[in-house]
């Protein structure tokens, strides 16, 4: 007996040991490479992607190498919900260039993952000759048939300066589909510009064809910065090459369609390009309101006479050339009235001749407590303009309120903490007089006739009595009905599905970790309004919008829908880091909470 206990004591053990290395090697994280390819020539790039699954600490180590020119050129993540767990995997994406003929090692590259020192495993790509490639600066070498440029309107920018960045694709083949793909960057902010324009153009005695695109540019601190290489996966028809005649049909086939060529997908960057952005002058203004650009001010109210307790609305606007999405809260404070300010809207458009033109509107509720004239005082705040690099003013008085008459009990504003009250006028003595109609006279009614009856509200009439007895019988006999039908039909399935909505896991997790819940339930907020057939990951913001809109989403939800994937859309496209603080997630949380209601 003791023997069998001693047994299954040690199994016991064993089996507990095993899980604890099982799980620990399931919890570890892992560092992958993968090539796209493992053969190239001189004159075209491979790309390099690596997997890191788990928690990254730190950056990806790249390699040191004569054999290569490496260049990162995009992330992205991926994040998953199995059974309640969530797992997350970030890919890096880098172009490398060969730099001679042979047979090239690509070293690894080397990443801390789980408190563990990982690194991707060798790998060997064969180069072939070919033509060298242009040097950084001359892009669209005469002997590519595909190529993409940029162009910067400044080398040297101040910090928080938007620029318009043009884009070339050149092209002396047919080109079969081209997609333009915008990597983050941490130092710089890109607004892509929807828009094309084609032409032509000659160089060196070579006729191309252009594709010309704008992409806007916001470096978000000073120091040397590298801009991010724009890119585009392309499709075109790439010539054969044959040594001899064909012989035969098949030998017309072999190198594409009667030897026009086989169609070749690669991601084409532009060259790498380096700038100065300078620090804004010190010492700032008090005044300074983080804006750089050139812009106007403008404030208005929209009445200026109204009576003790009205509201007017004053709107402050600011206008002009830059990017306004940094700017500072402005601050409204006119003594002798209350303050409800609303949240602030902010438009951006990119214009011809003028480049990103951004406007943000503030308004505010103004509350008059006493009657007079009353100074709504000036706006003053500072911005930086680049074009004559000095700090400026922007001042604009928003004017006087004439108030008239005494704030009454009738016309004050109730605000949340406060209670307005208003004393019914004394009962008429006169029956035949028509009583005013006012929630006083309709609380009490005057049964009976002549002063000397019984006076009582009418809620204890006997008919009104059984009016409530008859309303009271009526929900205990539905609620009854409910019961038992709920007993034959079994469980309620809604409810069934409102615990297994991923609404309500994206809320839990949104609730337990901000960073990454932000995107899993913005992830199941597209799974929630995509139609069926529709892939949910690729749904815009504006896709996101017309859902919702079609779900009968209102204005109130529409504007908090519109500022959350305004901010995801700047943490797509550079203006934000995924590790900054969302501001935005108290929206979120209520868009769940909404959204899962309506599936009830």
């Amino acid at each position: 007996m003791k023997g069998i206990m001693f047994m299954i004591k040690s199994s016991w053990t064993f089996f507990c040991i095993l899980a604890f290395f099982t799980s620990s090697l399931a919890s570890a994280g892992s560092l992958t490479g993968e090539l796209d390819r493992q053969q190239t020539s001189l004159d075209e790039p491979i790309w390099l992607t690596v997997s890191v699954e788990g928690s990254l600490d730190g950056d990806v180590i790249i390699p040191d190498t004569k054999d290569f020119e490496i260049q990162q050129s995009g992330q992205s993540t991926n994040i998953s919900i199995i059974n309640g767990s969530m797992s997350k995997q970030t890919q890096y994406t880098y172009q490398l260039r060969p730099l001679k003929e042979g047979s090239l090692t690509v070293p690894p590259f080397k990443a801390r993952v789980d408190k563990q020192d990982l690194a991707t495993e060798a790998m060997t790509v064969q180069v072939k000759g070919g033509v060298a490639q242009p040097t950084p600066g001359q892009p669209g070498s005469n002997e590519k048939l595909v190529s993409v440029e940029r162009d910067l309107p400044k080398s040297i920018l101040y910090e928080g300066e938007a620029v318009i960045s043009k884009v070339r694709l050149l092209i002396r083949t047919r080109l079969t589909g081209a997609t333009p793909t915008r990597d983050a960057s941490p130092d710089w902010r890109l607004i892509g510009v929807d828009g094309q324009k084609n032409g032509e153009i000659t160089r060196d005695g070579v006729r191309w064809s252009v594709i010309e695109m704008n992409e806007g540019l916001i470096p978000l601190k000073a120091g040397k910065l590298k801009v991010p290489p724009f890119g585009v996966k392309a499709s075109w028809l790439q010539p054969s090459k044959r040594k001899s005649s064909p012989r035969s049909i098949f030998d017309m086939l072999q190198g594409g369609t009667f030897g026009m060529g086989e169609e070749v997908t690669r991601k084409l960057v532009s060259p790498s390009v380096e700038v100065t952005v300078k620090p804004l002058p010190t010492p700032k203004p008090q005044t300074f309101a983080d804006i750089v650009g050139a812009f106007t001010l403008k404030a208005e109210v929209s009445k200026n006479s109204l009576n003790a307790g009205d509201t007017s609305t004053v709107t402050i606007t600011v206008k002009g050339q830059g990017a306004l999405d940094r700017m500072s809260d402005i601050k409204l404070n006119i003594p002798g009235a209350k303050i409800y300010a609303d949240k602030p809207t902010l438009t951006e458009s990119v214009q011809a001749g003028a480049g990103l033109v951004s406007t943000k509107i503030f308004k505010f509720a103004v509350v008059p407590q006493a009657s007079g004239t009353l100074d709504l005082g000036t706006v003053k705040i500072s911005s930086f303009n680049p074009f004559t690099e000095a700090y400026e003013e922007l001042l604009s008085a928003i004017g006087t309120l004439t108030v008239a008459g005494e704030t009454s009990p009738a016309s004050t504003v109730i605000t949340p903490g406060q209670s307005a009250t208003k004393s019914a006028d004394p009962p008429s003595t006169d029956h035949n007089q028509k009583s005013p109609s006012s929630p006083a006279d309709l609380s009490a009614k005057t049964i009976g006739e002549g002063e000397g009856k019984l006076s009582r509200p009418w809620l204890l009439s006997p008919l009104a009595i059984a009016l409530e007895i008859l309303v009271l019988v009526s929900l205990i006999a539905f609620a009854l009905l409910r019961h038992s039908w709920r007993r034959i039909k079994g469980p309620d399935q809604s409810i069934l599905h409102t615990v297994k909505s991923p609404l309500v896991d994206a809320l839990s997790i949104l609730d337990a970790q901000k960073s990454e819940g932000v995107e899993i339930a913005v992830k199941a907020l597209k799974e929630h309004l995509a139609s069926r057939g529709q892939d949910p990951a690729s749904m815009t913001s504006e896709d996101v919008l017309k859902a919702a809109e079609g779900r009968g989403l209102d204005s109130l939800h529409r504007e908090s829908l519109r500022r959350v994937l305004a901010e995801m859309d700047k943490v797509a496209y550079g203006g934000a880091t995924e590790s900054e603080p969302v501001s935005s997630v108290d929206d979120l949380r209520n868009l769940l909470r909404y959204f899962q209601a309506r599936s009830i």
